[in-house]
């Protein structure tokens, strides 16, 4: 920066320093925007001289204590001139800032009112990136110096105000790892030499003597008693400590004792008319306790406070709550056995008795409780999932506007498929819908019997296992996990031989399975000699036309065998509409598609998930769309005919796609 740069920037900052100064003694701190607007230079140079300036006078509004109402002047009229691009928009947080740090803990609960009544204009564009971090930063600063004691209203309105500042989408003040604050110690005596229970009677009890009459306190208060009750507060603190076998039935011997004592004492808050008057002073009061007091002659009195049982109550069932709630971040073995888990069940009972039979409104305050936990239970389950956004993209217009642009009629749903397909909204319930019109029938259906033959299964698998075949062993059906996974379920069900009794050591599975392969090849009749036959059937077979027939020559190859009887239901006389579509068809369609076959996977019911998996396996369009055809081909059965998918193309706009492959079927719709 130049001299003459500099110089002209500490004229404009004492020139408006001087101007504020004259303004602030006349309460019209806001008319220097227009004299600042009018001063010579260029925008970034008036900004830097006013955001100083701002600051000087806030230090001399602090050091001459002029009083809140001058501090929200001078913050209002810098908010005011950020809105008008004067200054920064980050010097009004820099503002509350300076102050905020320099003045009383009252007087900041009364400047905090101007933050929470201008949360809209923090929210704006204008202030909201510029000054998040600011505001946050001061919060904080401000939570650290308050009591949590005695400042604890003060303490709810930073919290609350910090939750309606920031949208349910900010990540920053939560905990996903689900860590716990395990600096929050609980000193107390754990050496019984040093204990004041040890004798009955204790010098430093007598003053107490007087409260303890009026309790008349069942519970033998022992130093037993007194470590095992703060020794809770470790396992409260640190829940995983739980998981330990040890520390489990440490844990579970020390709440039993002290919920035994809870029990054994039960407090009547209309026991004397000295209570009354505490009772009604506490509702007065509003007294809260921020940390415990561990003193070994309190523990009687504590004992006898109802609020501090609730307190130690509700400990219990927050903890209760993590060990049985399935927390993401838990690790494999944080697991409960069924013996603990009757424990915590049997307990939590426990504990909310004790809170209804705990004044005042006991009933009352354990509903209170348990529908706070219920609600926690929805936030932990948010947070297993990743904290997904709650806030909408896009309006119940656009909603209704795309549903309805994607909406077809029944209709055209019934021609596609010659009157039997009905969509119903996704592809699972539109093949289960559509499998039978008669729901008795479909019962009766002999399709119902999925399990195949062993023949039927093993069949590629013996012709792989013969050594002419030459397949390698890298390519066979026995290496692949999902043929061992069935092929052992069908075994199990079909085979005589797979419980028989070896003493040999187990095989690796492929092994096994190539050893039951070679086994069935033996039993099974030869295939040469069903395939002769089958062909002798169909020798004979011929196509009905005006020439008094003219022989069909088909291999087998582009037909399955099981569309063999299809076909000749065709030939004696049936629609070629009804036809199931071969795999040469299924190969002419999708070399036709190209990159429209996501297209056609849309009309076809596939969801999002499948077609991003397609696109994710190959780089090639055509095989995408041969995937995609094949497992439709699979799924729908019998409706995947030659009607349905020239339909669906012709949906799509390809039209000629479906003349090319299906020239003697007429369009449907």
């Amino acid at each position: 920066m130049s001299a003459s740069t500099e110089f002209d920037f500490r004229i404009a900052r004492n020139d408006f320093g001087e101007v504020l100064q004259s303004l602030l003694t006349k309460n019209v701190l806001s008319q220097c925007i227009p004299h600042v607007q009018s001063y010579h230079g260029n925008d970034s140079e008036k900004k830097l001289a006013l955001d100083q300036a701002l600051r000087d006078i806030v230090r001399i509004v602090i050091t001459e204590e002029m009083g809140c109402s001058v501090y929200r002047e001078v913050i209002t009229t810098a908010i005011e001139a950020a809105n008008q691009d004067v200054c920064s928009a980050s010097t009004p947080f820099v503002l509350l800032s300076d102050v905020f740090d320099m003045i009383t803990l009252e007087q900041c609960e009364d400047i905090f009112n101007l933050v929470e009544e201008k949360v809209s204009t923090w929210k704006s564009d204008t202030f909201y990136d510029a000054g998040k971090n600011y505001l946050l930063r001061m919060c904080n600063d401000l939570l650290r110096r308050l009591s949590k004691s005695q400042n604890t209203v003060f303490c709810g309105r930073i919290q609350l105000f910090l939750s309606r500042l920031f949208p349910l989408s900010e990540k920053s003040a939560l905990n996903l790892m689900s860590q716990f604050n395990l600096d929050n110690i609980t000193v107390y005596n754990t050496n019984p030499e040093e204990s004041r229970l040890k004798n009955e009677v204790n010098e430093d009890r007598m003053e107490f003597d007087a409260e303890m009459e009026e309790n008349n306190s069942n519970v033998p208060i022992d130093f037993n008693l007194y470590r095992k009750f703060w020794a809770l507060q470790d396992f409260f603190r640190k829940p995983l400590l739980c998981y330990e076998k040890v520390a489990w039935l440490t844990f579970t011997s020390n709440a039993n004792e002290v919920l035994t004592a809870f029990s054994s004492y039960k407090l009547d808050d209309m026991k004397s008319p000295r209570k009354k008057l505490n009772r009604s002073y506490l509702k007065e009061t509003q007294t809260y306790f921020a940390k415990y007091l561990t003193s070994e002659k309190l523990l009687d009195l504590q004992l006898s406070d109802s609020n501090f049982r609730r307190y130690v109550l509700v400990q219990f069932l927050i903890l209760v709550q993590y060990l049985n709630a399935p927390v993401k971040f838990k690790n494999a073995n944080c697991a409960l056995s069924e013996e603990q888990n009757v424990w915590i069940k049997t307990t939590e009972d426990w504990v909310y008795q004790l809170l209804k039979e705990t004044p005042p409104d006991g009933e009352a305050f354990a509903k209170s409780i348990q529908h706070i936990l219920r609600r926690e239970e929805n936030w932990n389950a948010w947070k297993n999932e990743g904290c997904p956004l709650f806030e909408r993209h896009g309006g119940a217009g656009d909603i209704r506007s795309k549903n309805k642009i994607k909406r077809k009629s029944v209709g055209s749903d019934l021609i596609a498929s010659g009157g039997k397909l009905i969509k119903m909204g996704s592809p699972e319930l539109t093949r289960l819908w559509n499998l039978c019109p008669d729901n008795t029938e479909a019962c009766k259906s002999e399709k119902r019997v999925f399990l195949p033959t062993l023949e039927d299964f093993f069949a590629d698998a013996i012709e792989q296992s013969d050594p002419e075949a030459m397949v390698e062993d890298e390519y066979k059906l026995v290496k692949d996990q999902v043929f061992q996974w069935k092929a052992l379920r069908l075994l199990a069900r079909r085979s005589p031989h797979f419980f028989t009794h070896a003493p040999q050591p187990a095989v690796e599975l492929p092994v096994y399975l190539e050893s039951m392969v070679t086994r069935l090849a033996k039993e099974m009749p030869p295939p040469h000699e069903e395939m002769k036959t089958e062909i002798g059937e169909e020798e004979d077979i011929k196509a009905p036309s005006p020439d008094e027939g003219e022989e069909i020559k088909n291999d087998g190859t582009d037909i399955p065998s099981s569309t063999w009887k299809f076909n000749n239901d065709f030939l004696q006389g049936g629609s070629t509409d009804d036809l199931p579509i071969n795999k040469h068809q299924i190969h002419e369609v999708a070399e036709g598609l190209g990159h429209d076959w996501k297209k056609l996977a849309v009309e076809l019911n596939f969801s999002d998930d499948v077609i991003a998996q397609f696109d994710s396996e190959s780089h090639d369009d055509t095989q995408k769309a041969l995937k995609m055809l094949t497992l439709w081909f699979e799924n729908e059965a019998e409706h995947a005919t030659p009607g349905c998918l020239r339909t669906a193309l012709n949906e799509i706009g390809l039209l000629e796609v479906a003349d090319q492959v299906f020239p003697d079927i007429e369009a449907s719709n």
